[in-house]
């Protein structure tokens, strides 16, 4: 097992949970204990005796010992202090984790059929004072192993599997369950009474923990199962190891469980609708917005950059007639068009599809992010959102705003220019036939009107080039118009529904984020134990 991996995993859970606004002081416990654990190079386990009032626990460490390690007698509680039991050759060695662990009462041992193991006698779990308990839950989470010693009357307490095995089993990867006191059965109900725990352990989910009968009073007799199970040879490295592992593990799941993550993480909205209510927002919000009025202007603004180019001397001073008297301001200024977005209506309407989607959603958000999930469907703080959307998307579009231009208002122009030379040239040709007395001039024989004088059909030619001229400008300039429109709404569409995403449903994202971060890291660890 890779530890540092394991322990990367929880980091990895415990930022997902602060991401969802789930309180982590638990699983930071976990994580802070298990660097201060992995600081102690010892070959060394800690393993813990833990159990009830008169269960026989003090007996069963001096069983052990073959001696008068931990004291024991009738009077309860007994033990008030943790008293700790270690070999004598690794007593310098372990001397800071017994310092770590707050155990001042030590004896020693000189036995090597043990292995590397460290016992500690703790007190009371179910003791009448209070600062017993204390000690025990203060301890547990530091010890590596740890073996629960029950006895006949007290294997199915609830204080035993409740509080303890179901809470603390999961977290420890190397425990046994002691059936203490076995002689005060006889050998047919010690089997119903080791089956009987048998599925209480199943109940708590720990199948797997062995069970061991012993009588601590008989002496090391009597203890031969659990002199056994300790005689194993576990390596204490992987004790530990497996012990910051589970622990890691656990911490872990229960932060999934209370974000609602399993295995296969289903985001917090189905997509399909999700897109759906992205759609209805966008289109509420391009209503607001107006783009055929953007087209509008974009239209009148290209033709009034046309007329400049392209119509001749009088185009150009009807044009800055147009901008002096405001007119341009007014129908042609699709920037400023697309910026007064807010004088056109309400977004309320524009982000009820969302607002519906993600209350209609919140049954079945785990409890711990609905108001997360709530906070978001506020009508005030969609509309906020989406607003602050559509005002950078429209600033964005509006600083890169060019009018279109074509090299054929040019030519035009050129021929409008031909076209003013040659109406003045006929219009002084029409005005000597009354100047002058006798002008030369010929005439040109039109039907039903019969001679006409040549100025004036000049003069008509002129003004109908003239008007074809102008009519050919303002046709290519609106179709440039309406082009640049529809391909700006486009933009304007595209970058509104990106922002929409990112602006509205961003959070709700960083949710669904966060709880493929935590399964993924409850992956990792699923192997830590």
């Amino acid at each position: 097992m890779n530890l540092a991996r394991c322990l990367e995993g929880l980091d990895e859970a415990i930022a997902a949970a602060d991401s969802l606004g789930i309180d982590t002081t638990a699983a930071k416990t976990v994580r802070a204990l298990a660097n201060e654990r992995v600081r102690f190079p010892s070959d060394v386990y800690v393993l813990a005796l833990v159990g009830g009032t008169g269960v026989g626990k003090s007996s069963l460490l001096n069983a052990l010992a073959g001696a008068n390690v931990s004291a024991a007698s009738a009077r309860r509680p007994t033990t008030s202090e943790a008293v700790a039991w270690l070999p004598a050759e690794k007593r310098a060695e372990v001397a800071e984790l017994i310092a770590w662990l707050g155990v001042t009462q030590v004896h020693e041992h000189a036995t090597d059929r043990l292995g590397p193991v460290t016992v500690l006698d703790l007190p009371d779990t179910d003791s009448i004072a209070a600062d017993h308990r204390a000690r025990v839950d203060a301890l547990l989470p530091r010890v590596d192993a740890v073996a629960w010693v029950v006895d006949p009357e007290k294997y199915s307490d609830d204080v035993a599997h409740t509080d303890y095995l179901r809470t603390w089993g999961p977290r420890i990867a190397r425990q046994i369950v002691v059936l203490n006191r076995a002689d005060l059965l006889p050998a047919a109900d010690a089997d119903r009474v080791r089956d009987d725990l048998r599925s209480r352990l199943r109940l708590d989910a720990l199948d797997d923990v062995p069970i061991a009968l012993t009588r601590a009073r008989d002496g090391a007799s009597g203890i031969a199962e659990l002199r056994g199970w300790l005689e194993q040879g576990v390596e204490s490295k992987r004790i530990l190891t497996g012990r910051l592992g589970a622990s890691a593990r656990d911490a872990a799941l229960e932060l999934a469980r209370r974000a609602g993550v399993e295995a296969d993480v289903a985001p917090l909205v189905e997509p399909a609708r999700r897109e759906r209510a992205v759609g209805d927002v966008a289109k509420g919000a391009l209503a607001v917005i107006d783009i055929r009025g953007l087209e509008r202007h974009a239209v009148a603004a290209t033709r009034l950059s046309a007329r400049g180019r392209g119509a001749g001397p009088l185009g150009a001073l009807t044009s800055a007639i147009y901008r002096l008297t405001g007119r341009a301001r007014v129908a042609a200024d699709p920037a400023g068009h697309l910026r007064r977005w807010h004088t056109r209506g309400s977004l309320a309407p524009a982000t009820e599809p969302l607002r519906e989607l993600l209350q209609s959603a919140l049954p079945s958000v785990p409890a711990a992010l609905r108001p997360k999930v709530a906070a978001l469907s506020a009508p005030a703080a969609l509309e906020k959102r989406l607003s602050e959307a559509i005002d950078r998307t429209v600033t964005t579009e509006a600083m890169a705003f060019r009018v279109p231009s074509s090299a054929v208002w040019s030519v035009i122009g050129v021929g409008q220019y031909v076209v003013t030379a040659l109406l003045i040239f006929a219009a002084l040709w029409f005005v000597s036939l009354f100047v002058l007395e006798r002008p030369a001039t010929g005439s040109i024989d039109l039907p039903i009107l019969g001679p006409v004088p040549s100025p004036v059909i000049l003069l008509a030619a002129v003004l109908l080039a003239g008007y074809l001229l102008a009519t050919a400008l303002r046709l290519h300039a609106g179709w440039r118009g309406r082009r640049w429109a529809r391909r700006v709404g486009m933009l304007i569409t595209n970058e509104l529904n990106t922002r929409i995403r990112d602006a509205i449903l961003l959070p709700l994202d960083e949710l669904d984020a966060a709880r493929t971060q935590l399964a993924r890291a409850v992956r990792v660890l699923d192997n830590c134990a």
